[in-house]
């Protein structure tokens, strides 16, 4: 049986590409008009997304044929599982691939980037030099040495994190009820409350899964009892943290900064962006630094990702 795949990320793969051409059409999404949209998404079997791609019901109801979504991400949420379940599709993603993604360390590194570029003013420094400031004094940053660092979600990417932060002369302690505490102090961390961590340390890196029960699991009283020199990161995902925390988290100065790789409500079509309270407050401070969710978009992450899951397609679809 021939398969017809829709691709929908840009860059992809060429051995995922030829992986998918195995088993039948390959088609591009960013490649197509909205007439040759409408005339494959009905015949399409394989839909492989990673983030560029919102696929509601909306898209689904579209897709009567699809028998495959691979997504080559461990986080879900730019699905909507509950649907596609109901309709009998498979998801095919990096969730729960712990042997395989202990090859991928690219959202621990941008972690420890974004910790160096808050504490030190890096982008803010380098925006004075490009308006032809040489202004030595005016950007005095803070040295990780001796600083603590607090992981919420021991996990794969915290437990990276947590040797990058131990190799720059951090203290690392972890809030995870799933790790106990024997196995953290091997890795040379300790174990504290949630609500301990956000109190004693100089920085806290999320590194918790989306899920039901961790949506908005971090409330205001967790960010008010931060020390006011403190700086919260977050390449996990926005809806951890109550909807509208964060900016008045630092409007009210419970926190010296942020910086975060995710948004509440990401939209493939940036819609997410307007009027949004902390785009405004990044461009009147210099204490916040956003990316667009680019954690595990380096060139490495993405092939290896991408190869791995259409393998994965691939087998599901000759069982």
């Amino acid at each position: 049986m021939r398969f017809i795949t829709l691709i929908a990320e840009p860059n992809y793969s060429p051995k995922a590409i030829a992986t998918y051409k195995e088993l039948g059409e390959v088609y591009f999404w960013f490649d197509l008009s909205e007439a040759e949209k409408a005339a494959i998404l009905p015949r399409a079997d394989i839909l492989a997304v990673r983030l560029a791609l919102t696929v509601d019901r909306q898209l689904l109801d579209k897709m009567p044929a699809l028998k495959v979504i691979a997504t080559s991400t461990t986080g879900l949420n730019h699905i909507d599982t509950a649907y596609a379940e109901n309709k009998g599709i498979e998801i095919i993603s990096l969730r729960g691939r712990t042997e395989f993604l202990e090859k991928i360390p690219s959202t621990a590194e941008e972690t420890m980037g974004l910790i160096i570029a808050l504490l030190r003013n890096l982008p803010w420094a380098f925006e004075d030099v490009k308006n032809g400031h040489w202004n030595t004094n005016q950007w005095v940053g803070h040295q990780l040495s001796g600083k603590t660092l607090g992981i919420f979600g021991l996990g794969r990417l915290g437990k990276l994190v947590a040797g990058y932060a131990l190799a720059f002369g951090m203290k690392v302690v972890a809030a995870d009820p799933y790790v106990d505490e024997k196995d953290m102090a091997k890795l040379g961390v300790t174990k504290v409350a949630m609500e301990d961590l956000f109190k004693t340390a100089d920085v806290v890196s999320l590194h918790v899964l989306l899920q039901d029960d961790t949506r908005e699991l971090i409330k205001a009283k967790h960010l008010q009892s931060m020390k006011p020199s403190s700086y919260l990161i977050n390449t996990a995902r926005a809806e951890l943290i109550e909807r509208g925390l964060l900016e008045k988290a630092l409007k009210e100065k419970w926190i010296a900064g942020a910086a975060a790789d995710v948004l509440w409500d990401e939209k493939d079509d940036n819609s997410h962006l307007k009027n949004n309270p902390l785009i405004e407050y990044a461009q009147e401070n210099q204490n916040l630094l956003i990316v667009p969710h680019i954690g595990g978009t380096t060139y490495e992450a993405k092939e290896i990702t991408q190869d791995f899951i259409a393998d994965l397609a691939k087998k599901h679809l000759h069982k």
